[in-house]
This record gives structure tokens, C-alpha cells and sequence, in this order.
């Protein structure tokens, strides 16, 4: 397809695509015996079914809310706007931050997303950790959109999030501003804005379509990560980032929380298929002084389970959080570990 018929291929359609299916990652793909229906359960739109035992994305009745997005564990449901990717640089130590879409801008100051759907309690809590101040989550405008159903589904995950946690410290700072009383109540205790920043966020709108028009009728740029055999979800990323980054020792011990151990017990054969079958390189066989032995980095591991589905010996269990006990050492391998 040439530049030309890219372009107007794109502005055929009065809506971009907001998201894409990389069925090679999903879980369902990589093993059939897999039961994973997160991205299911989550859409409320139905734009998700199974067909033939597949996950199939249909794009007509796809609202772009991103919801599924944010329970993905492998990443085969990836949105396709770039500012989902760069939103954490752009929070600042410190500093109270407001998140939105376009339509919730008030101060020109907020992080911007394409919609709020797509945040998962692992970002929210990277976020916190990261700001350590409060985190609005501006959501009045919701109720005049066709996705009104996000505030509900962000509710339930900051319940979820602090269930994880067992305990609302780094969380309670997190406040959804769902009714324009409540937004007007939080603008009270921001600090005032200049007509300068709120000005700069609309040309920072203005470029970001330009932006994003020019990379969607250009060839993909990066074919190969798409294909990658191994993938691990942006939010996974997030999270080891902010861990590796806050200096609050409560920070972090929470943030723990929200990884897995695994434990392998004596009926393991070493047989590799699980970690042939592990959609984010967190198990990998390995040959010490000729004894077979499977390493899991807690740092890469998504909970997905598909280990503990494909393992017909029952020989593994992972359980949420790490030890306490073990955070130093944790820390000084996370260092070690390149962010993608």
C-alpha cells in the first residue's frame, strides 16, 4: 500500500482505531488449554468474543475505552495512541497530579490520556509512587460519553488495588473526580494555573494528532517487537520503573505487593515447557554444574498463570507479593534489569 492510499485510508473512517489485537501473544494463542478471559469479563461493549477457542477484537463495536487493555497480561491488546506510553515520564516527584482525556482538560497542567480506561491498578499505584502527593483522575466528563461506564470500572479497580495492598496508604491519595462538584472542590486546593499552560495543552493536542496521523499511514516502524516471542505488558514495565525509582521504604514495600513468587516443588521434571510457554520471559531454563535448575524473575512476571495451566505436574504455584524480608536484594536485581 502506498503513502497515498495509507492517508486516505486513514481519514476514510471518521475515528482512528484506538487499539489493536496481537493475537500471537495472546494467551489463548500461545497454549489452547488456557481459560484466560480477562479481556472478556472487562469489555463492556462486546467487542471481544471467542471464536473457535480465539480471542477476535471486532473494531465496529469497539468503543475505544482501553478497558481491556488494562487487564491484558501479556499485551496482546495494545492502544495505539503514544501518550498511554509516555504519561508516567510527565508525572512529577512531588507534585500532585490531574489525569484525563482531552474533554476533561480545566488547567492545561493534567497528563492526558486518550481515556482513563486503560489505566490499571498497577499504574495507578506507579503513579502514586511517583507523585507521592494526590492523583485526581478527572472523570466528570464521562457521564456525556458513549464509554460513561469507566468510572464504575476505575472504582472497582482502586478497590482491587487496595485490597492488594492491604492497606490504602500509597492509595489514598487517588481521588476520582466523578461529578463537577467534586472537580471544583479539588480545583480549590490545586494550585492556580497560567492561561500559558492551559493554551500549550491544546497545541500539545493539535501536535499529538499530527503525530499520530503521519505514524499510522507510515508503515509500522517497528514490525519485529510485534513478533516478538516474548512481550510484557507496558504496565509491568511501569511498575518495576517506579519501584526501582522511589526512595519511600513504605513505598516500596507496597509496591512488592503487587508481584508474584512462584515455588516449584519436587514433582518438576524440568522439562522446559513452561517456560517455552511463558508469555514474558519470566522462567528460563538453566544448566548449573550440570543440574538442571528454572529461574524465575519475579521482575518480569505478569501473573498470568499460563505456567501452572500448561505444567501437567501440578509441580507450581505462584502466589502474589515478595518477602519483605528480601527487599534489598530485590532492589539491587532490579537495577540490574534494562527497562524496555
Amino acid at each position: 500500500m502506498s503513502l497515498a492510499d495509507r492517508f486516505f485510508a486513514r481519514f476514510k473512517n471518521s475515528e482512528p482505531l484506538a487499539l489493536e489485537l496481537i493475537s500471537r501473544r495472546c494467551l489463548r494463542t500461545r497454549f489452547q488449554g488456557s481459560s484466560c478471559d480477562r479481556c472478556l469479563s472487562e469489555c463492556p461493549a462486546g467487542a471481544i468474543r471467542l471464536e473457535s477457542g480465539q480471542i477476535v477484537l471486532d473494531q465496529k463495536l469497539c468503543l475505544g475505552c482501553l478497558t481491556c487493555t488494562a487487564v491484558c497480561p501479556a499485551g496482546a491488546l495494545i492502544g495505539l495512541d503514544s501518550r498511554l506510553a509516555a504519561a508516567p515520564g510527565k508525572v512529577a516527584a512531588g507534585k500532585a497530579v490531574s489525569l484525563c482525556c482531552e474533554k476533561g482538560i480545566r488547567s492545561g497542567e493534567e497528563v492526558i490520556l486518550p481515556c482513563l480506561g486503560a489505566l490499571a491498578g498497577e499504574q495507578l499505584a506507579a503513579v502514586a509512587a511517583r507523585s507521592g502527593q494526590d492523583i485526581f483522575l478527572r472523570l466528570s466528563c464521562c457521564a456525556d460519553c458513549r464509554s460513561a461506564f469507566v468510572p464504575d470500572i476505575l472504582a472497582r479497580r482502586l478497590l482491587e488495588l487496595k485490597g492488594r495492598l492491604e492497606n490504602e496508604a500509597l492509595c489514598s491519595g487517588i481521588q476520582l473526580l466523578i461529578t463537577k462538584e467534586q472537580e471544583a472542590t479539588a480545583d480549590q486546593a490545586e494550585a492556580a494555573s497560567s492561561r500559558r499552560a492551559f493554551f500549550r495543552a491544546f497545541w500539545d493536542i493539535s501536535l499529538h494528532a499530527a503525530t499520530e496521523t503521519i505514524s499510522t499511514i507510515k508503515a509500522d516502524p517497528n514490525p519485529q517487537e510485534k513478533h516478538a516471542h516474548k512481550h510484557q505488558p507496558a504496565r509491568l514495565s511501569q511498575l518495576r520503573q517506579a519501584l526501582s525509582d522511589s526512595g519511600d521504604q513504605g513505598h516500596r514495600l507496597a509496591l512488592l505487593k503487587l508481584f508474584f513468587t512462584l515455588t516449584v516443588n519436587s514433582e518438576c521434571n524440568f522439562c522446559g515447557g513452561c517456560a517455552g510457554m511463558c508469555p514474558t520471559g519470566a522462567l528460563k531454563n538453566t544448566r548449573e554444574d550440570e543440574v538442571k535448575r528454572l529461574k524465575f524473575d519475579w521482575a518480569k512476571c505478569s501473573g498470568c498463570g499460563l505456567c501452572l495451566e500448561f505444567c501437567r505436574k501440578k509441580a507450581l504455584t505462584l502466589s502474589p507479593g515478595r518477602g519483605v524480608e528480601a527487599l534489598e536484594t530485590e532492589l539491587e536485581v532490579l537495577r540490574e534489569m534494562p527497562v524496555e
